[in-house]
């Protein structure tokens, strides 16, 4: 189900919690008492106004998290990658999985399952199909097969992600949602054929969402609900006081919030803008002497388990034959934020940015283009501790691992949107603007060169991107 139709936030995203629509109470106090055994009838009695949709969404919501993390090293990555992807259409496993997202009982919606099973299984293969031919052609023509091996993966997640309603033989049946979703804004076109760069001529090519009936309407919004927020892998130490203990391990942490689709369909999708903010984008535009939306950074965290409170002024406040083994636990989370490369304009941003969403956050050592920031707080465990981090830092990485931070959090798409967003811009540039399109990629060298490395990135990122959505785990395939 769309839990996000009844699932909001924090306007300001403050206290970065999740509520249940308008009724003033956060999801996880519902999901607390469905763990501690409560019924539907006795969560109803409990939480004035909840109804059964709420509770299902509660479940949704927290089910719809990528939560895991898988590093892969694999010579050939992306055939690593559609290998994963390839598990999808055996229909008996993905029948199961489909079962469990969406708590349907065995025997029950048998033959449902089973057809959505074979239509995601469909999908898969047509999408490998799409990018495998996309290496056999050219840059006249390479971005339409990518896009539609990028529609047809994304379709796979839809369908799992929602219900038989969204099937594609009902879908056609009832003429719902027959439409890209998105159009280009065909009147900047013709001009964009006398760019002399990259910047002024990607500034021209732009699309917005599709409205039928006052509702956003096609493809683009129903893959952009069906996508999970998106995590990098956060470098934690964890270490226990006075046992000796040390540990680390990569934690899933979500660092850019999905932009709402409302926002989105009030304006457009800039192709200048959207490049910008695409991290395997950072080094290429740096060459080409254009600033990103994106720094440079990395962070880590510190996880410190204390056995014992520290004294206080220096005075053990334990009582006499009291042993400290038995003395309350404190958890003690450290963040450390390190920015590199940032201009002054950028810093004056982030730092206010963070300033108004977090007080938390505070500046421990600024370097003019390299600051650090640091968010400390401790509780008895670390499920109080999460629960107090509020707004967090923005970052997305690039396929190498590396940290950039994200400048203007407020208008950020989501990699999976922007690709998607980008590679259907090109692709209706092919095939109705061929005298725009080819005139411009054989007179702008600097234009042709980084679209071409956009389309290697989509090339081997967005079936990654889908494959972490698909299995709400994080891959992280290298060489």
């Amino acid at each position: 189900m769309h839990y996000r139709d009844r699932i909001t936030f924090d306007p300001n995203k403050m206290s970065g919690k999740a509520f249940v629509r308008d009724l003033g109470f956060t999801v996880q106090e519902v999901l607390d008492y469905v763990a501690s055994g409560a019924g539907e009838a006795e969560l109803i009695a409990r939480f004035p106004g909840l109804v059964s949709e709420d509770i299902l969404a509660c479940n949704a919501f927290a089910n719809d998290r990528i939560s895991g993390i898988r590093d892969i090293t694999a010579e050939h990555p992306s055939a690593e990658i559609w290998k994963y992807l390839r598990f999808f259409t055996d229909k008996s496993s993905t029948a199961e999985r489909i079962r469990l997202l969406h708590g349907i009982q065995p025997g029950s919606q048998t033959k449902n399952i089973a057809k959505q099973s074979q239509q995601i299984a469909f999908c898969i293969r047509q999408a490998e199909q799409y990018f495998n031919a996309s290496t056999q052609v050219g840059l006249p023509t390479r971005p339409v097969l990518l896009y539609y091996g990028a529609v047809s993966l994304s379709q796979a997640l839809i369908l799992l992600k929602n219900d038989g309603t969204y099937s594609l033989d009902v879908r056609r049946n009832d003429s719902r949602h027959n439409h890209h979703g998105l159009e280009l804004r065909r009147g900047l076109v013709e001009s964009a054929a006398r760019a002399t760069g990259p910047q002024s001529f990607l500034e021209k090519i732009e699309c917005f969402c599709h409205v039928h009936n006052k509702q956003l309407w096609g493809h683009f919004p129903l893959f952009y609900r069906s996508l999970a927020p998106p995590v990098i892998p956060l470098h934690a130490e964890i270490l226990v006081a006075r046992m000796g203990s040390f540990l680390e391990r990569d934690i899933p942490t979500t660092c850019a919030d999905l932009w709402t689709l409302d926002s989105i369909a009030q304006g457009s999708l800039n192709a200048w803008e959207i490049f910008k903010g695409l991290p395997d984008l950072y080094w290429s535009l740096s060459e080409l002497g254009i600033t990103s939306n994106l720094c440079r950074g990395s962070a880590k965290r510190q996880i410190r388990h204390s056995v014992a409170p520290q004294p206080l002024n220096g005075v053990d406040d334990l009582a006499p034959g009291f042993s400290q083994a038995h003395s309350p636990k404190r958890v003690q989370f450290q963040d450390s934020f390190f920015v590199d490369g940032v201009t002054p304009d950028q810093k004056e941003l982030l730092l206010a940015f963070y300033r108004e969403k977090n007080p938390a956050i505070k500046v421990v050592d600024d370097h003019g283009a390299n600051i650090h920031l640091s968010l400390t707080l401790d509780g008895p465990d670390e499920r109080s501790v999460l629960t107090q981090i509020g707004y967090y830092p923005d970052i997305t990485e690039d396929l190498a691992g590396r940290k950039y931070y994200i400048i203007q959090p407020d208008g950020y798409i989501p990699e999976p949107a922007a690709i998607l967003a980008l590679l259907f811009c090109f692709s209706m540039l092919c095939r109705y603007y061929p005298d725009v399109w080819m005139r411009s990629i054989d007179e702008n060298v600097r234009m042709a060169e980084l679209t071409n490395v956009f389309l290697n990135i989509a090339y081997r990122k967005f079936p990654n991107l889908i494959l972490d959505q698909l299995t709400l785990t994080k891959h992280k395939i290298h060489p």
